[in-house]
């Protein structure tokens, strides 16, 4: 039975898939909490950089901020933090997303004879390849049946990992 993936781990692979090797960075720059400033003076990263990468970031629920409006220079202040539960949850979601699409392709390829063109330009079921009197609709080649067993072996591999993940 494979090992069950760590939270941190599952954290970290989100981190990742969403900012990168840099957005990893940023991420451990902020630790408890971090202006922007602080984010730059750890990673030495350029500034929009930053911002773009904490705007990613946010969007995907991996950080969050609170702003201070400084009286004086009317202007804000964000401090950052990360939100390791709400990053993990929607790291979750994503994967059910992921599965069911995965799932579905997989049901598409069961039983189903497709074609493809070989320039590579579209994949097609039967019905729709017969209709084209199997000719590619984009540029006329003879379009060939397509073994799916590597491509179903695939999809199994990634159902598989996913599926894993999934029961923790």
């Amino acid at each position: 039975m494979p090992a069950k993936p760590q939270p941190n781990l599952l954290f970290n692979e989100y981190v990742k898939n969403i900012g990168g090797r840099k957005g990893k960075g940023v991420v451990d720059a902020i630790g408890d909490g971090a202006t922007d400033e602080h984010i730059e003076k750890k990673t030495k990263y350029k500034m929009t950089e930053i911002r773009s990468l904490l705007n990613r970031l946010q969007d995907a629920g991996i950080v969050e901020y609170s702003r201070v409006k400084n009286m004086q220079s009317g202007w804000f202040t964000y401090t950052w933090r990360v939100n390791r539960t709400r990053a993990t949850g929607n790291y979750m979601t994503q994967l059910r997303k992921k599965y069911e699409v995965l799932l579905r392709m997989r049901e598409n390829l069961d039983g189903a004879q497709t074609y493809r063109c070989p320039k590579g330009c579209v994949k097609l079921p039967f019905e729709e390849a017969m209709e084209g009197a199997f000719r590619c609709p984009k540029c006329e080649g003879k379009m060939r049946t397509v073994d799916a067993s590597a491509e179903r072996r695939e999809l199994e591999k990634q159902l598989g990992a996913i599926d894993t993940i999934l029961k923790k």
